[in-house]
Formats: structure tokens, sequence, C-alpha cells
């Protein structure tokens, strides 16, 4: 049974729910359910070893703003929500299980009463440890697939279609991706399966990561790829810049050292706040929304998991909708002088108005009484 005393309510303006618990000993585990009006929310489960609870807080609330925007613009019939635990992500063995057990029961009180958030692999958590989940709470998606390789197929729809519609504008005309620099920052699950794609297609591909050994795996692996050091990151000359791990990658501080033409990758929140999406535009650079690029991953959740889609179909429609919302963004920011990551959240919020007349609140008071007015007030 579940020990609900271990589970603490947050009070966050705009998100319907937050909710704090210890998993295990030293084991802190966030849930933020950022909106329902669209249906139960479903986001990812990341773990990582942050530095404190505040990061993990910031970190767990942008997600889940980011996944109802990216339901919202995959025209998926789900809400916002994402789950972090605070954690070494290379616990292994009796330990791991442990924690996923303990997350598991922890989903399944939250939607004790009604379906408020499912959950899915993300950063650093498995299929197998969604199975695990899976055993205490039928809240949890990614069990039967695994959605990496569909948001690599996103994010390489992506860069194909922004290449075309600004290949007058940046490319002398050259519409294709043969021969284009791209340097791809992140070689995991998502960014390995990218890695190919661009590869097959002709691209110059340079590589970044911090973890050594993926960089050396991954040399073996693509012998023509160049491999670029963390303090060189903003100095390659390439076309196009493809973030694939963390997120605040693109700061106010930097942007006058970006030399790509294009941002168009799988990471989450790339951009460390609003103004730095202000000063690409202002620079010249494309800026595509992170979460209309890596749409793939929870389109096919959908798709194949709940609809039983073939995969045929499903990337087909992730690349139907991909290239719809990217020429939706293009077109608002170019009419209406804004900048891209502007654009694309006042299609959203346009979208997410309509929704709103239906809007069910959801009071966590009613879930269990309030302990805690705010951990980080």
């Amino acid at each position: 049974m579940f020990n609900y005393h271990k589970v603490e309510r947050l009070n966050i303006p705009q998100w319907e729910a937050v909710y704090r618990a210890e998993l295990v000993p030293g084991v802190i585990s966030f849930i933020a359910i950022h909106d329902t009006s669209r249906g139960c929310a479903l986001g990812g489960c990341r773990m990582a070893n942050y530095n404190d609870e505040s990061l993990a807080l910031t970190d767990v609330l942008r997600l889940s703003r980011g996944m109802t925007y990216k339901n919202t613009v995959s025209d998926l019939p789900l809400g916002g929500g994402k789950s972090v635990i605070i954690c070494d992500p290379t616990v292994v063995g009796k330990s791991r299980e442990n924690i996923f057990k303990e997350f598991g029961k922890f989903v399944a009180w939250i939607n004790r009463d009604e379906n408020l958030y499912s959950a899915a692999e993300d950063m650093n958590t498995t299929v197998d440890d969604m199975k695990i989940v899976n055993n205490y709470t039928s809240n949890i998606f990614g069990t039967k697939i695994d959605p990496s390789p569909y948001t690599a197929y996103g994010v390489y729809y992506a860069i194909e279609y922004v290449v075309d519609y600004f290949s007058l504008d940046l490319f002398h005309g050259e519409r294709t991706l043969e021969g284009k620099r791209i340097l791809l920052q992140g070689v995991g699950k998502v960014g390995l399966i990218l890695l190919g794609l661009l590869i097959d297609a002709g691209m110059e591909v340079y590589v970044n990561d911090i973890i050594k050994d993926r960089v050396r795996s991954t040399k073996k692996k693509y012998s023509n790829i160049k491999v670029v050091c963390q303090k060189d990151l903003f100095n390659i000359d390439v076309d196009i810049f493809s973030p694939a791990a963390r997120g605040e990658i693109i700061t106010q501080q930097n942007v006058d050292n970006c030399k790509f033409k294009i941002l168009c990758g799988p990471a989450n929140n790339q951009l460390q706040n609003h103004e730095a999406g202000e000063l690409l535009h202002k620079s010249g650079i494309i800026y595509c929304p992170d979460y209309v690029v890596n749409m793939g991953g929870v389109c096919s959740i959908k798709y194949l998991e709940i609809d039983g889609l073939s995969t045929e179909v499903t990337l087909k429609k992730i690349k139907q909708t991909v290239r719809k919302m990217l020429a939706l963004t293009f077109r608002t920011a170019i009419r209406k002088n804004l900048s891209f990551n502007i654009a694309v959240d006042h299609a959203v919020r346009k979208i997410l108005r309509k929704t709103h007349a239906d809007h069910r609140e959801v009071s966590n008071s009613k879930i269990f009484p309030l302990t805690s007015a705010s951990l980080f007030s």
C-alpha cells in the first residue's frame, strides 16, 4: 500500500496539480499536471541527478507545460503532464526496481479517483522500467513500444521540411539535405537513431556528447562523423544545430556566438526563455519549436499503442502533422512579425482557448488535504 503521508501538494499557479513524494529514502519524485482540458495528461517520466530539488521542480513544470502544447499541436485528445525522479540514472538492480515500484504506486495514488496523469518512458528511463510501473498502475504507456525511433523520425521530417521551406533564403534554392552541415548535440536513444537518418540523407554530420563512451562507440559505428568537444560547441560553422540532450542550450548570453542558420532538434526546452527566442529571430536564425519537432514520440504512443495503427500509417501521420504545424508556425511568424517561439505559442493558445470552454477544473484538495503551501515559496 502506497504511503500517501509521503506525498505533498504544491500550490503552483497555472498548473492544475503538482505533487512531491519520497519514493524510497533519499529519492524524490515530482509529478506535474499542467492541463487536462483535452483529456488525461500524458507525459514521460525522466530520471536525472539534479543538484537540488528546485531545479527538478523547474524542469518538471516546464516539461509538463511543453507536453500540453505538444499534445495540442499533435491534435491528440490528451492533456499535458510530466514526472521526474531525482536519482542517479545509472542505478541498477533491486534498487532501481524498488524506485519504479514506488513510482508506480505514486501514479496509481494520483489517479485513484479519476484519470489525471499517465506516464511513459523518457530521458534515462526504459521500456523495462515502465513494465515495472505497469504492475502497479494502468496509467502507463511505452510498455509495448519504444517511442524513441518515432521521435527521431519526427525530427528528421522537420529538418527536411525547414530546409525545403527556406531553401531560397538560406541555401540558394538547394532543397535537399545532401551536403548540408549539421551539428548533433547528444547521441542518446533518440540522437543515435537521428544520426543514422542524417548520414543516410548525405549530410555532413558533426557530433557532440558529454559522455565519452557514447562518442567513442558512435565514432566506431560511423567513422565519417566529425567529433566536436564541448568547449567548441558554438565555434563550428554549420547550417543546422540539432540539440538532442538537456534543455536550455540557447541563452541570451550565447545567441551572438551561434553560427548556424537553423535550430531544429529533439531536446525539450531548448531556449532558456522567450528573450533568447527573440534574439535568435533578430539574428535571422530559424527556430523550429521543440514541441513541434519532437512530437513523434507521443504520437507513436497514441497511434500505435492506443489506436493500434500500423508503423507505416503512424510515420505518415507524424510526418504530415510535423509539416503542418511547422508551416503554421512559419506563416504566423512571418505575417505577424513574431519570433518563431512566440508564433507557435500564439497558435497553440488559440487552439486551447476553444477547448477550455469544456475545461474540467481539477482540485488537489479533492484528492487529499493540503499538506504544504509550497516547498519553494
